[in-house]
């Protein structure tokens, strides 16, 4: 596929009536991290970003058909050319990603087709508006739009989380003389 002047972030149908409640994409950090911030992680890659790949999903035909018909794919581009973008390795040393976790991340990401190269990160929120939204068809990427889509119906499909999983905390850090907001 021909290169765009999008980045993507890619998600499933589950995730979006959060989403859509929140009007932005939020960063967030790894469940194995210590002190790093939040990253909003977008890719180069125009098809599917192999990393965002649950087990098994990759390897199997027959599961890349049917996770779209189950809940959705989704992404959201990000102009190519935006100033908050910062490409791998440079966003773990601005997140505070300790070594070890960064390269957790590029062995899990190689594992499964994914090429780090490929990974940027933005350390802020994104507010809906500024970004394009796509939804996968089962054969290509197409322009959606969000009222269009049943969230209802992918909310319900959502597992259970605990309470305290659900909840957005706000908290503010400076890094490098820099605010950022990071959930």
């Amino acid at each position: 596929m021909q290169p765009t002047n999008f980045v993507w972030h890619y998600t499933v149908g589950t995730r979006l009536p959060a989403i859509a409640e929140s009007a932005v994409l939020i960063p967030a950090r790894s469940l194995h991290a210590t002190a790093s911030l939040g990253v909003l992680w977008f890719s180069r890659q125009q098809t599917w970003e192999p990393s965002t790949a649950r087990t098994g999903w990759k390897r199997h035909p027959a599961n890349k058909m049917a996770l779209p018909e189950k809940e959705g794919l989704f992404r959201f581009g990000l102009p190519a050319a935006d100033s908050r973008l910062v490409p791998w390795p440079g966003v773990t040393r601005l997140a505070d990603i300790d070594i070890p976790e960064a390269m957790s991340m590029v062995s899990a990401g190689l594992r499964r087709g994914a090429s780090p190269t490929d990974w940027l990160g933005v350390l802020t929120q994104v507010p809906l508006a500024e970004l394009r939204f796509q939804r996968w068809d089962g054969t290509a990427w197409c322009d959606a739009r969000m009222d269009d889509i049943d969230l209802a119906a992918l909310a319900a499909m959502r597992p259970a989380v605990p309470p305290e999983h659900g909840r957005r905390i706000p908290m503010t850090a400076t890094h490098a003389g820099a605010m950022h907001d990071v959930h």
